[in-house]
């Protein structure tokens, strides 16, 4: 067992370099490093349990906020069986968040779905929604996602991770792979518009009468007030989709930079 004294001395390193208004300059550098280092860096951590830059949601707001939604949607029952769609899994904070909010509720029999490409941020990902992102940024491989599931207690068993590029494999023969057709509730953290629009089309048959979507980085960088990101990506959407009815839903939220929606589909103007 790994002794606690390091990842005290590493807080006490950070907490430092905070102090010293130093510590995003240390971040943006690491940022930069070759995606194998960052890795290294990145297992590290969570070896070390300090995953400060890793864990990027409120943990016991979120799982709070699950439970809510769950309850809202009346899937809080071991008879239920809701469907829980990821996208943008990072190391799976947010997806352990889902599994502790169903075993709480009793909804045992809930799917857990997470897709990310597990290589980081993609290719031209400077141009996008101000440039605040850099190619590789946010990479985790699937077996650190594993290995933070595991320190947080989900089973392996408990979730399913889907490995790719959003193009390749956010498809129609993804979804019949994995068998599904319905969402109950889906968490979009994508952060930039081309993902999110990629998101949002492969969950578009899957929309239910109430499907409950989150989104987490819809004010980051004030992307709200510049019309850019998970904001821009799900308003041209909805143009583009008139039979989806979006609702906002503040009352079952966790973050001040998140937001989320009921979605609801009309059968009359789908079918038209």
């Amino acid at each position: 067992m790994i002794s606690s004294i390091p990842g005290r001395l590493v807080r006490g390193l950070a907490r430092l370099l905070h102090a010293l208004h130093l510590y995003w300059i240390a971040r943006a550098i690491a940022n930069r490093l070759p995606p194998s280092i960052r890795l290294r860096l990145s297992k590290l951590q969570v070896r070390m349990g300090y995953l400060q830059g890793l864990t990027l949601v409120p943990e016991d707001e979120l799982e709070k906020t699950y439970v809510s939604a769950l309850r809202y949607l009346g899937k809080d029952s071991a008879q239920a069986s809701p469907v829980y769609l990821e996208f943008g899994v990072y190391v799976g904070t947010s997806l352990a968040c889902m599994y502790k909010a169903a075993t709480s509720v009793g909804a045992s029999k809930t799917r857990i779905v997470g897709f990310d490409s597990f290589e980081g941020m993609p290719e031209g990902v400077e141009k996008e929604d101000g440039s605040h992102w850099h190619k590789g940024e946010l990479y985790s491989d699937v077996s650190l996602t594993q290995k933070n599931l595991t320190r947080l207690g989900v089973p392996l068993n408990g979730v399913e991770l889907v490995p790719g590029w959003f193009a390749d494999s956010l498809t129609d023969a993804t979804r019949a792979k994995l068998g599904l057709t319905t969402a109950d509730v889906v968490m979009v953290d994508c952060v930039i518009g081309s993902a999110t629009t990629e998101a949002l089309n492969f969950l578009l048959p899957l929309i239910t009468d109430r499907t409950i979507i989150f989104f987490d980085d819809w004010d980051i960088f004030d992307l709200e007030a510049k019309t850019l990101g998970e904001k821009a990506a799900f308003e041209a959407w909805l143009v583009e989709h008139p039979e989806i009815k979006a609702d906002n839903l503040p009352t079952i939220n966790y973050s001040p930079n998140s937001r989320s929606f009921v979605l609801s589909k009309s059968v009359a103007t789908a079918a038209v």
